[in-house]
């Protein structure tokens, strides 16, 4: 009996392990496939990732030394990936048969698919300028670029009073001209409306030689009256004595003469009442528009005075720069003082609100002496006209009548006709014959002057352009518009062409601007972000610019032969990727003609000081400008000479050409805008025969691995079904799909 029970236990204990045992080796052969799995995804991981980098490893050399900037490049990528995935998944068994041995493995992985895709390429902006800025900031000479700055930091008190007092006296004397120009046309309305009366001087008459022609007037009427008064008295008694009278016709013809006169007067001072009432209201007129450009040039004066502080001169002044030493310092005597004391003077061209009433009360004393003549002829008229109708031998009026007339005509001869009149000393006071004498010689000097700059830069725009530029220049832009496509860009290029000044005062304002936006820069450039900075140092550094020395024949003589030569686009890439024309020299005449504008904004200030003995403001201003533009032509001979030029008098350094093209570059926003970065990739694309949006940067490999399951794949199946697993049980095998992104 108990061997009964015994063997029953026995029996029971065989199914109770054989059934855990089953258990326990099936749970084992799920987790030995599963740990076969988790290898699998990191044999699948390594070899993507070991493929990607490969990948990578080849790049364009060419791009890489000429730019430092790296893309895909060389062998297919695809197949590098494949070839790279494939030695991973090999690589153990390989070891193995190189020394000899049997290998085991325990996954046997199996490529099913392998690919790469371009994750990123070079073509897009912030792609472009994340590997430019990180070239940059290993290579990039930054220090030079804070020591350029620390050159031009000492000038900017001196250039900001500068231009300060240029843009007064420029606005100013624009007012004055305008102000001048109706206050010579008062006068001349004054004169003309005193010419009016100069018909009646002839009726009166004023002088002696007139008096004894036989012209009649009022002088011999009034001395003829005694006796036309005896003919009619006495042929008035011949008649009541019944006698044939005596004087009739003698009585005829001086009353015709009479009343001939009197009508020829009546007319005449109808006419000249006319002509002198017109006249007068547009003189007043006139005076009213020079005190509105007079109140115009106090308000702007008030506004210089009130002007705020906070620009980019300011935000310079008192850095203590990188590279800063004694040779930046300003040299002898500040001359920011001599500016704000020729701003002082510009008082001088503002005339007080009493001018003008007073000037309007000369101009009512002109209608008032008109008036008083008019009376006197009115009243004489009058007189004469009495006493024919009622002849007097006693009759006074009359006479004293023309002595009144004369005197009333003589007085406003003498006040506006004569030398010395009234109207002559207004002028006098007006104008100041010998400043305007020197202003005049002044202008006509600086008008050649920059004649001379302007030749230089039209010479330069007028170079005939070869077909090969051309077609060079063609490709460049069509290659610019494809990348601003590509990046989804407008085209915010600055200006469709050069525009130069017509005169000599509006490129000395335009210099002003010029300067005041160049300080700017450097001011952004010190107390913001050096990203500019390093965007303008890789362009000056991989970029070629334009060699100044190329135009020394146009300038000393004018000759264009050289300069035809050098123009090609290979010799201005900078002043391309800065101005962004698409023409063979439009950009080196815009860098030039913002160079010349530099320097003679620099020269003008001082020219300031040194013309400060002129002491009239405007001849100052006519003085500054002729020295600005003489000095600003020899440095350009320098720059043709050597590529440099001294950069003030008051500073002891020179500045290269290249390095007003960094200063142009911050002026004009760097490089990173999408109009500048299409230039840059433009110029790389044609130079190294390449398409940046067609070179990836970074890729992403993707490969597609399966390994056989050396179990259960049903039960692998159900723990998919789980969501458990990362791939797919199919067929028996278990695939899975590893993607690895990586990038420059």
């Amino acid at each position: 009996m108990n061997k009964v029970k015994s063997d029953a236990s026995q029996g029971s204990i065989t199914i109770f392990s054989a059934v855990v045992l089953s258990g326990l080796l099936l749970f084992s052969a799920v987790l030995i496939d599963y740990a076969r799995i988790v290898v699998l995804h990191k044999l699948t991981e390594d070899a993507a990732r070991s493929g990607v980098r490969s990948v990578l490893s080849a790049y364009d050399e060419r791009l890489y030394e000429r730019y430092g900037l790296f893309g895909r490049g060389g062998t297919d990528g695809d197949e590098i990936f494949e070839q790279t995935v494939q030695a991973n998944f090999g690589r153990d068994a390989d070891a193995a048969s190189i020394q000899g041995e049997d290998s085991f493995k325990l996954v046997q992985a199996e490529l099913e698919s392998a690919h790469t895709d371009p994750a990123e390429v070079l073509g897009e902006h912030d792609v472009f300028v994340h590997q430019v800025l990180e070239e940059s900031k290993y290579k990039a000479p930054i220090d030079f670029t804070l020591e350029l700055a620390a050159k031009f930091a000492p000038l900017s008190g001196t250039m900001k009073e500068a231009t300060v007092t240029i843009d007064i006296l420029e606005e100013l004397r624009k007012l004055y001209d305008k102000r001048e120009e109706k206050l010579s046309t008062v006068l001349q309305l004054q004169r003309d409306a005193a010419e009016t009366v100069t018909n009646v001087a002839g009726l009166i008459p004023t002088k002696a030689l007139a008096l004894a022609t036989g012209t009649q007037h009022a002088a011999r009427l009034a001395g003829d009256y005694a006796q036309y008064a005896s003919w009619v008295l006495t042929d008035r008694q011949l008649a009541e004595q019944g006698k044939k009278v005596r004087y009739s016709e003698q009585i005829a013809d001086f009353e015709q003469k009479a009343r001939a006169w009197m009508d020829e007067m009546a007319r005449e001072l109808a006419l000249a009442k006319k002509q002198h009432d017109k006249l007068q209201g547009e003189a007043v007129q006139a005076l009213q528009s020079a005190k509105q450009f007079n109140e115009e040039m106090q308000r702007i004066k008030q506004e210089a005075a009130n002007a705020p502080s906070n620009n980019g001169y300011d935000r310079v002044t008192g850095k203590k720069l990188a590279g800063e030493d004694a040779e930046a310092e300003v040299v002898g005597a500040d001359p920011a003082n001599d500016m704000k004391e020729i701003q002082n003077t510009a008082d001088e061209l503002v005339l007080p609100d009493s001018w003008f009433t007073d000037y309007s009360q000369e101009i009512s004393d002109q209608a008032s002496v008109f008036a008083s003549l008019q009376m006197e002829a009115g009243g004489f008229i009058s007189n004469l006209a009495a006493g024919i109708a009622t002849p007097s031998m006693n009759n006074e009026q009359i006479k004293e009548g023309a002595v009144n007339l004369r005197i009333a005509y003589e007085q406003y001869e003498g006040a506006y006709l004569r030398t010395g009149s009234r109207i002559d000393e207004r002028e006098q006071k007006l104008t100041d014959k010998e400043v305007k004498k020197e202003r005049q010689a002044q202008e006509a000097k600086a008008g050649q002057l920059w004649s001379k700059a302007r030749n230089l830069l039209h010479g330069m725009t007028s170079v005939p352009q070869s077909e090969e530029h051309l077609k060079v220049i063609q490709e460049i832009e069509k290659r610019y518009k494809d990348n601003l496509l590509f990046n989804q860009k407008a085209d915010d290029a600055e200006a469709a062409g050069l525009e130069v000044a017509g005169d000599a005062h509006e490129e000395a304002e335009n210099a002003s601007s010029l300067i005041g936006g160049l300080f700017g820069g450097i001011a952004d450039m010190l107390e913001q972000t050096r990203d500019s900075v390093y965007m303008s140092e890789y362009v000056l550094q991989h970029y070629a610019s334009f060699a100044p020395q190329n135009l020394r024949a146009l300038l000393m003589n004018g000759d264009q032969a050289e300069l035809a030569h050098a123009v090609a686009f290979n010799n201005q890439e900078a002043e391309y990727v800065i101005y962004g024309f698409h023409s063979t020299t439009a950009n080196l005449a815009a860098a030039y003609g913002e160079l010349i504008g530099v320097r003679m904004a620099i020269r003008t200030m001082e020219g300031l000081s040194a013309c400060k003995a002129s002491a009239h403001p405007l001849l100052i201003l006519s003085c500054s400008i002729v020295y600005g533009l003489e000095k600003t032509m020899e440095d350009m001979v320098a720059f043709t000479e050597r590529g440099a030029a001294p950069l003030s008098k008051y500073i002891n350094v020179d500045v290269a050409y290249t390095d007003y093209l960094r200063l142009f570059m911050l002026v004009h926003g760097g490089s990173d805008r999408p109009s500048s970065l299409a230039r840059m990739i433009a110029v790389i694309e044609h130079n190294d025969g390449v398409t940046l949006s067609q070179v990836p940067t970074a890729i992403t490999g993707e490969v597609q691995a399966t390994a056989k399951l050396w179990f259960l794949p049903g039960i692998m199946d159900m723990i998919q079904g789980f969501g458990s697993l990362q791939g797919k049980v199919v067929d028996g095998k278990y695939e899975t799909t590893q993607t690895i992104g990586w990038s420059y």
